[in-house]
């Protein structure tokens, strides 16, 4: 049985029988685990952190090699990132942010880049002074190139012709449709220059970009109708 110790943010946590919980995290060098916390409820002083979701922490886990839920023996709290509570639009936020990796990312694959990614937009979020809508597109466009679920922009997702400075918007499809395709989604809208462009901007960037405030709503429509067609699950924190 092989003992891993980790940072971990907790992405999810719920109560397993009386008195223990388990918990969801992404790590910074083994990806996404389950594990479980033993007497978490019943004594929280036994651990030095209560493993509270958006919160960074390090945690032993053990390996148990036969089952993808593992023991934490020992979980320490490394940054609460109190702002997020400050008020419940950044707490909805960071908690849209938690539910989509948890439900994107499979469980045990490395993720270092997905891992840095969510850190740096939780703690962005607990300092504030960036744009939160700004932000929210910059981080669903990001994780989605990460997970390889990004929107298809350089060509048809119908015939796979390249598709450069137009096309027809469809969520449904995946990305662009090219007018020979608009046939597979008739709700598909013209796709505005600088849409894609910011789109393409926010894939590209490191940092979360400057963006025009007129064209947040439009991404956010966009990319929110993008994630209710794409993932297998809706998103409880998706109208957030």
């Amino acid at each position: 049985m092989a003992i891993h110790t980790a940072e971990a943010i907790v992405l999810r946590r719920y109560p397993f029988r009386e008195t223990s919980v388990t918990l969801s995290c992404l790590t910074d060098g083994y990806g996404k685990v389950k594990g479980l916390v033993k007497g978490l409820r019943a004594q929280p002083n036994r651990h030095r952190s209560a493993m509270e979701p958006c919160t960074v922490n390090r945690i032993v886990f053990y390996d148990t090699r036969t089952s993808q839920l593992h023991l934490v023996s020992q979980c320490e709290l490394l940054d609460p990132l109190e702002g997020i509570q400050r008020d419940l639009d950044t707490a909805r936020l960071a908690a849209l942010c938690v539910e989509l990796v948890d439900t994107v990312v499979p469980l045990e694959e490395p993720q270092p880049a997905t891992y840095r990614l969510l850190k740096q937009t939780l703690e962005r979020l607990a300092l504030g002074g960036d744009e939160p809508q700004a932000l929210r597109a910059y981080f669903i466009v990001r994780l989605l190139r990460l997970a390889g679920f990004q929107p298809q922009l350089d060509q048809c997702t119908g015939c796979g012709q390249p598709i450069h400075t137009s096309g027809y918007w469809s969520a449904r499809a995946g990305g662009l449709l090219c007018p020979s395709c608009l046939h597979e989604d008739p709700n598909a809208e013209p796709a505005r220059p600088e849409l894609l462009e910011a789109l393409e901007t926010l894939s590209k960037s490191d940092q979360p970009p400057a963006l025009d405030a007129g064209l947040l709503p439009g991404l956010r429509q966009r990319l929110d109708a993008f994630l209710h067609w794409r993932l297998d699950k809706p998103l409880k924190t998706l109208t957030a």
